[in-house]
């Protein structure tokens, strides 16, 4: 192995050691409490070392965003390549969704409220890195139409809407339950799902139910 790739393997190394030290701490104290220096201790690193790679918490939430992307990225890939029926390929990556978004709250949190930064938040942030989240929601978003693509062809989606536009409808609930599993006002929901014996995957599966078994 040559020295770039040596220094590369360990810039990636850090990196990973940062981003595990900032998901623990922000999960047992919050992003608000959390500081760099605590996340560098945390890591191992000096602060220094730390502002090399990451100039403020911003910037590490949104490389925690593009991990929890990358992950789902990732899940979803290697649902599409198995053997099934589309609707079957889509339910399963609803499945891993709601896992992930249930599992890991910083994950969850870093996914749906970055977007609520403010001005000053946005010239510090990582413009790269900011880039790359987008990119892996555009294709977070395509391998779902490809599954519908597949439920249509194979006929277990019976839904005459274009796979894209059914793709939005999708993504537009998956950010609903994101919505739900954060607030801390979903006391009524809950019983509504208490009620009708009836949890967010339950929910979920009848809503996919209900669109690809619509004929027009």
């Amino acid at each position: 192995m040559g020295t770039i790739e040596r220094k590369e393997r360990e810039r990636k190394r850090r990196k990973d050691r940062i981003l595990n030290a900032a998901i623990s701490l922000i999960e047992e104290k919050g992003f608000e409490k959390t500081t760099m220096e605590e996340i560098a201790e945390r890591a191992e690193l000096s602060k220094g070392t730390l502002y090399l790679y990451y100039n403020d918490k911003a910037s590490l939430y949104q490389a925690i965003k593009k991990r929890a992307l990358q992950f789902l990225h990732d899940q979803f890939l290697e649902i599409l390549q198995k053997d099934m029926p589309g609707a079957k390929l889509v339910h399963k990556m609803m499945l891993s969704f709601l896992d992930l978004i249930n599992e890991n709250t910083t994950f969850t949190k870093a996914m749906m409220l970055y977007g609520k930064k403010n001005d000053r938040e946005d010239e510090a942030a990582d413009h790269t890195i900011q880039e790359d989240c987008i990119q892996l929601e555009n294709e977070l978003l395509m391998l779902i139409v490809r599954s519908l693509q597949i439920g249509v062809q194979d006929g277990s989606i019976k839904n005459r809407l274009d796979p894209k536009l059914l793709a939005l409808q999708i993504g537009f609930q998956m950010n609903g339950m994101i919505q739900f599993c954060l607030t801390g006002s979903n006391k009524k929901g809950l019983q509504i799902l208490n009620e009708n014996n009836m949890e967010l995957p339950d929910l979920m599966e009848q809503f996919l139910q209900t669109q690809f078994s619509q004929p027009d």
